[in-house]
């Protein structure tokens, strides 16, 4: 009979910052753990990592698409001037001096996810945790 193991804290924190930062923390400790340990990574800490790299390369797919999507709606005369002011209500227009609406919205996701990794959880995000379990 197995037993869970507690992740260490190391790994939450590892786990919480690759969230943060959008996989970079995760990618350089992957690095570090096959170059120079030589040690496989836990459960853990591999299904967050995989799933932050996900999400990261989600967000870059998605804003990609977004851009390319407002510059073909903004040729159409009516819709794309309509498009481009609820563009830049939510994309353009800092609330605070600091960050949109839209950057408020995914920093407060980012922090969940990382909070849950801190408590040594892996965070349900739908698909992707199911995607991150499959693959290990």
């Amino acid at each position: 009979m197995q037993r869970n193991i507690e992740p260490s804290i190391f790994e939450r924190i590892i786990a919480a910052g690759s969230y943060l930062t959008l996989g970079t923390i995760g990618f350089i400790w992957f690095l570090i753990s096959i170059l120079l340990i030589k040690k496989p990574m836990s459960k853990y800490l591999t299904c967050n990592l995989v799933q932050s790299f996900v999400l990261s390369i989600l967000y870059a797919i998605v804003t990609l698409a977004y851009s390319i999507f407002i510059g073909l709606l903004t040729s159409i005369p009516f819709i794309g001037t309509l498009f481009l002011k609820l563009h830049i209500f939510l994309f353009a227009t800092p609330i605070f001096n600091t960050m949109n609406f839209i950057n408020y919205l995914i920093l407060l996701f980012l922090c969940y996810l990382s909070f849950i990794a801190l408590f040594g959880k892996l965070p349900y995000v739908p698909y992707i945790t199911d995607i991150a379990k499959k693959i290990f």
